[in-house]
């Protein structure tokens, strides 16, 4: 199955975003989830630097008020998701399309959010390698990833190699269920 996730390619992403087929995670479903990264951000970094991989059209940006963050970061590989996002860029708020397995940011973050995009990629472990020479000395990953077979597989592989500081699991009225951590790899 994982196998699918990572064929996606720029095309499919901008073919799905422009059918509107992830419209649905602005809906009451996927509030549990978004609030949850957000408070995890909040409570760990107050006023941080947040870098959002796989941003989508920046949701988790509108959920969070702009004085809980000093400067935040989101990159997605769609264009189109982009291009919806970029009316929400301030002078502390930017939007860029870039490939997350070879974006290289200019600047380190406090945070770094893996909200629903680790298991796009080939080598989920890799990529969080890959992020921490970005992360501030004491900075934190946030990953959130759906409750299934495949995931549950990966939560292992970095279960491994990763220190959790908290981890919760919230479900919405129609059964779906989230895993949401915070944690350094050690």
């Amino acid at each position: 199955m994982k196998q699918d996730y990572f064929r996606m390619t720029r095309e499919k992403w901008e073919a799905e975003y422009v059918r509107g087929q992830w419209n649905y995670i602005k809906q009451l479903d996927e509030l549990a989830r978004y609030s949850v990264i957000v408070g995890y951000c909040c409570y760990f970094r107050p006023g941080g630097t947040i870098l959002d991989i796989g941003c989508g059209e920046g949701i988790l940006q509108e959920r969070l008020s702009p004085c809980q963050y000093s400067r935040y970061v989101g990159i997605d590989i769609c264009a189109e998701a982009i291009r919806r996002a970029l009316p929400k860029q301030d002078e502390k708020t930017f939007f860029i399309r870039a490939d997350a397995s070879t974006y290289n940011p200019e600047e380190r973050f406090d945070i770094i959010v893996f909200n629903e995009c680790l298991y796009y990629f080939e080598d989920s472990l890799s990529i969080l390698r890959r992020y921490e020479r970005f992360l501030n000395q004491d900075g934190i990953f946030v990953a959130s990833m759906r409750v299934t077979e495949m995931t549950v597989d990966i939560w292992k592989v970095l279960e491994a190699v990763c220190l959790t500081k908290d981890r919760v699991t919230v479900s919405n009225q129609s059964g779906e269920a989230w895993i949401i951590k915070i944690f350094t790899l050690q």
